[in-house]
């Protein structure tokens, strides 16, 4: 799984209404508009501020044309809307506001579908929308049938697991895991659900959507690279005992205890508003809300089952696309600009935080584990959630970012400086634990800058494993999140001062005399300019439009 690090930076619904006097009717999620037969509203985007979100989607036979989108005081905001009525009339993305967002009004129907997934019960179920468009039912349910259908052999396609995370920690979803080399060992069928599948109250089904061709889709935040997985996107249907409230976000994916946060207790005044340094430079809102609108499945530890239409298939990317995405929410945008993308990460902090809870975690392993930490920071400030903002304290040694920095006199061996005179230093490939002490016996995979570069341990190889990886696949993701969690006031409960000092290390320590005598001491050439310190927007250029953002607003604002 490990990575050469020359390589690392170049690979480096149908919803049936159930009303006394409609007909029976499908009814769509949102993304793109278009029609179907017996009044289909299909793919309307989310709005803002409470003004006109489209036309709701061509009315297919027999269906009224969906309202499109009524906004307002109620502020709501949908990715697709229940159906019901006469002709099963949709209506289909009303426009969010800056006050919050809210759900559908549940319904009874007999099928549901999201992104490219339908589930088919049994028998009529109560169902709806949580704030940011995934669907619930009123359980117990049984699903009859998935669309497309989990295939039974191999390959084994579009497969549905229910209650992650696994226990091994392997993917049940798709067989054909491969990132240049076969890695369907990590694939595990036995967590496969086949219907019919009973979901009670506490549960979630996570349904796949494969593709035909994997690593075919460009990597979100490195376009230049593929996604790796075979997946494309992920459904998910959660099990409740009732209908929660209109503006609830979904329960984390890996919480049985299914936890519900609303929307409307999020302080959205807690977001910075700052004037962007360089207009030409500063990405919108919507470039990040199409990647994070959909669930980042996140428990498998390399990401061979990412999926790849809107989630990088690589943890730096991972650390990168939320770095950029919360530096956006700090600018003086509209209120309601920032609303969907506010309660996209928000949820996505609380998926991975029911995660942590349930003993998953990423813990330092070269660039794979970056980017979890800040969005359960930043949904637990902006619900005012004291147990995730203390995640550091009670789970300990869960984040890459904090496992693989370290003061250098925090580590055994009574040092006091690296070798280059830093008091901060890269903690290494796997890290350390939160005493300082390696995570591995082995020092090639532990901290190294303390030693002169000739004593620096070489992997198989023959590369410098920890500064190859220091220097691609890591600190550069990191300035970003860094810079986002001090604007955000997020720096105390982060709780780790040594990831900001490291940061601040990297952005501002000139490696010029360093890289002479890494070269001079072991013969390894560390000058490419995008590798440098001092700088994040060389690794972007080519991959990402707004390639220079992070450094523009840390020359501005730190």
């Amino acid at each position: 799984m490990m990575r050469d690090a020359s390589k690392a930076v170049l690979v480096c619904l149908v919803l049936v209404a159930c009303s006394g006097n409609g007909k029976q009717a499908g009814i769509e999620d949102a993304a793109a508009g278009g029609a179907g037969a017996g009044g289909v509203a299909v793919d309307a985007p989310m709005g803002r501020g409470g003004g006109p979100s489209g036309t709701g989607g061509r009315p297919g036979t027999g269906g009224a044309r969906g309202s499109g989108g009524q906004g307002g005081a109620a502020g709501r905001a949908l990715d697709a809307g229940l159906g019901g009525g006469t002709g099963g009339t949709a209506d289909a993305g009303p426009g969010g506001a800056a006050g919050g967002t809210v759900g559908t009004a549940p319904a009874t129907v007999t099928s549901l579908t999201k992104d490219g997934i339908t589930w088919t019960f049994a028998d009529p179920v109560f169902a709806g929308q949580f704030v940011t468009g995934d669907y619930y039912v009123v359980g117990p349910v049984t699903i009859t049938a998935i669309s497309p259908a989990p295939t039974t052999s191999s390959p084994y396609l579009h497969g549905s697991v229910k209650n992650l995370p696994t226990a091994n920690g392997k993917s049940g979803f798709d067989s054909r895991l491969d990132d240049g080399a076969d890695q369907s060992w990590w694939f595990d069928a036995s967590f496969r659900s086949y219907p019919p599948i009973p979901l009670q109250a506490g549960d979630t089904l996570v349904s796949a959507r494969s593709l035909d061709v994997p690593s075919s889709l460009p990597r979100p935040m490195r376009s230049v690279d593929k996604n790796m997985s075979p997946v494309a996107s992920y459904s998910l249907l959660t099990a409740l005992a009732a209908a929660p409230a209109a503006d609830a976000f979904r329960p984390s994916y890996c919480d049985r205890g299914q936890t519900l946060y609303r929307a409307s207790a999020l302080d959205r005044s807690l977001l910075p508003s700052l004037a962007p340094p360089n207009p030409a430079q500063t990405p919108t809102p919507a470039q990040f809300e199409t990647w994070f609108r959909r669930a980042w499945i996140d428990t498998n530890a390399f990401l061979f089952d990412a999926p790849a239409e809107y989630m990088p298939s690589y943890g730096a990317q991972v650390a990168a696309a939320v770095g950029f995405a919360a530096l956006t929410l700090t600018l003086d945008l509209p209120a309601a600009d920032k609303v969907n993308l506010t309660n996209y990460l928000v949820q996505y902090g609380i998926d991975l935080f029911g995660c942590v809870q349930a003993g998953y975690g990423w813990p330092g392993f070269g660039g794979h584990r970056s980017g979890r930490k800040l969005p359960i920071l930043l949904a637990g400030i902006l619900l005012g959630d004291d147990a995730m903002k203390n995640v550091s304290a009670a789970y300990p040694d869960k984040f890459g970012e904090d496992t693989q920095t370290v003061y250098v006199d925090e580590i055994p061996g009574g040092y006091t400086k690296a070798w280059q005179g830093a008091t901060v230093i890269y903690g290494g490939h796997y890290g350390v634990h939160s005493d300082g002490t390696p995570m591995s016996t082995d020092p090639l995979y532990g901290p190294y800058e303390q030693l002169q570069p000739a004593q620096w341990p070489l992997s198989s190889s023959g590369s410098q494993l920890g500064e190859s990886y220091r220097r691609c696949c890591t600190s550069l993701v990191w300035v970003g999140e860094a810079l986002a969690a001090r604007l955000l006031g997020a720096e105390s409960a982060w709780s780790y001062p040594a990831f900001f000092a490291y940061v601040d290390r990297w952005m501002t320590e000139d490696d010029t005399q360093a890289i002479a005598d890494v070269k001079a001491q072991s013969g390894f050439d560390y000058s490419a300019s995008w590798s440098r310190q001092r700088q994040t927007k060389g690794y972007f250029q080519g991959g990402f439009p707004q390639y220079s953002f992070v450094d523009d607003m840390w020359a501005k604002y730190r």
